[in-house]
């Protein structure tokens, strides 16, 4: 990225503040960076996936549609591509964005305690060992003050050289607040006939790691789980799918398994309906879907709204790029609220995934 464009992360922390619909994203491996901004003070809001079909846009999905938090669409009125184009638009058009109120809805979850970690691990547990459900996700939160001179586009601007390989974004929209992330995991992807979406899991800190990376058998388990899983899903949407090996992926200090699932669609191909089949992902949510995203919206404690949805750009004539929304922020105006969580099987241990929670915490804190 270029130095001498500095000044187009000071004008995205002024977007912020006037509250203006925008989506900043870079997309994973490339070097070029790109914002939608929506001249309508408000986004669309969707009630369900399949709404999506035929969409042109930013999508931000929360993990549970409901009223209260809906998916919510970032039309795109202004398109622009690159440090340059971004540059000159906002210095010629700042002024002209008109400032939304803002309506800071920030309360203490107190989901980040270790000893209310504790009880929900053993909570969800229990449920495991009752055989019913395979494997479930448990997340939590962690707060921090915000600096005096903190701005979210310098964070954009750091993860961008830090996190080469992870979907990089930044969107606002007056409903759902301001939210940051580096996400590593592509939810569907794709254009014309070629699609492809990740199985995900497994986590390991590479600083831990002493004698090269090694999966032990919990790991490897939870990738074969969500892998036939992803398989599953996409049959029910009439799409058979060729699974590659899985591989080691690397995200900052973390190092992940992952495989990608490829498929062929044809002109029939519904999105909508392929993303309610996918979403929430295995990463987020697992196995078997209903019963798991029942069980967590029951006994988490606390609700996740945008963390572990998915968000990304799309465009059902051309190309789409849609995210599951890990290692993010929610911003609020002295406040920020950073995302983890991690998968639990019957054979998960309190003190590791507590860890693990840890380590993908610092995805976000080691570059603020």
């Amino acid at each position: 990225m270029n130095s001498e464009n500095q000044h187009i992360y000071d004008s995205i922390d002024l977007l912020v503040a006037k509250n203006v619909n925008f989506a900043l994203f870079r997309l994973p491996n490339k070097t070029s960076i790109n914002l939608i901004l929506h001249h309508n003070p408000l986004p669309e809001t969707l009630s369900n996936p399949e709404m999506l079909n035929g969409k042109k846009g930013f999508v931000i999905a929360p993990f549970n549609i409901a009223e209260s938090s809906p998916i919510l669409f970032i039309h795109p009125d202004v398109i622009l591509k690159g440090e340059d184009e971004i540059s000159q638009y906002l210095q010629d058009n700042m002024s002209s964005f008109p400032e939304t109120t803002c309506t800071d809805n920030y309360a203490v979850t107190n989901s980040g305690d270790f000893e209310k970690y504790k009880d929900k691990f053993e909570i969800f547990h229990r449920e495991l060992e009752k055989g019913q459900i395979k494997k479930l996700v448990l997340s939590r939160t962690f707060d921090k003050d915000k600096k005096e001179d903190f701005s979210a586009g310098e964070i954009f601007r750091k993860a961008c050289v830090k996190y080469p390989s992870n979907f990089i974004f930044l969107c606002n929209t007056p409903l759902s607040g301001t939210w940051f992330g580096c996400s590593p995991e592509s939810l569907l992807s794709g254009e014309k006939n070629n699609w492809k979406t990740d199985a995900l899991a497994g986590t390991q800190d590479i600083s831990t790691v002493q004698n090269g990376i090694f999966w032990d058998d919990k790991n490897q388990l939870e990738q074969n789980i969500v892998v036939e899983y992803m398989k599953s899903q996409l049959l029910k949407a009439g799409l058979k799918s060729e699974c590659g090996e899985a591989k080691t992926i690397k995200s900052g200090s973390l190092v992940h398994l992952r495989s990608e699932l490829r498929f062929q669609t044809d002109e029939n191909f519904d999105i909508g309906k392929t993303l309610s089949l996918l979403h929430p992902s295995p990463a987020v949510c697992v196995f078997p879907k209903e019963e798991a995203f029942r069980f967590i919206l029951e006994n988490e404690g606390y609700d996740r709204k945008y963390y572990s949805g998915f968000l990304g750009y799309m465009d059902t004539e051309h190309r789409t790029d849609l995210f599951v929304n890990l290692r993010c922020a929610q911003i609020f105006s002295n406040k920020l609220r950073l995302y983890a969580g991690g998968g639990i099987l019957t054979s998960s241990e309190l003190t590791s995934e507590w860890e693990e929670t840890e380590y993908k915490l610092q995805t976000i804190l080691s570059i603020l």
